[in-house]
């Protein structure tokens, strides 16, 4: 009885291990246009990021140079605005890239 129940543990183990190596493929045909719609999308967003890291730069030596003060508030709020943009793109980034994964 605890034999059985042992190979049954282990041929579950071992189908949980197969299940786990299946990779996310996009449909016949579908490939390219996916490829491509990622490809606009993680390179506009890192365009926006410098953008925006840009012009929280600028305002923040305006602010600091034109002495307004409010100016270089907004701009120091929207760095780290940015720089939180940036970690988060990285971190969801690298969870999808796990889940559809990469050389399957």
């Amino acid at each position: 009885m605890i034999l059985e129940t042992i190979n049954e543990a282990s041929a579950l183990a071992a189908d949980l291990h197969t299940i786990a190596d299946v990779c996310a493929k996009a449909p016949d045909g579908v490939e390219t246009y996916v490829n491509d719609i990622l490809g606009w999308v993680k390179y506009g967003v890192i365009a926006i990021i410098i953008g925006a890291g840009f012009a929280s730069i600028g305002a923040l030596v305006i602010g600091k140079l034109g002495s307004m003060g409010r100016a270089a508030q907004v701009g120091a709020s929207g760095l780290m605005w940015t720089i939180g943009g940036a970690v988060a793109f990285v971190v969801i980034y690298g969870i999808l890239s796990g889940i559809v994964g990469n050389g399957c």
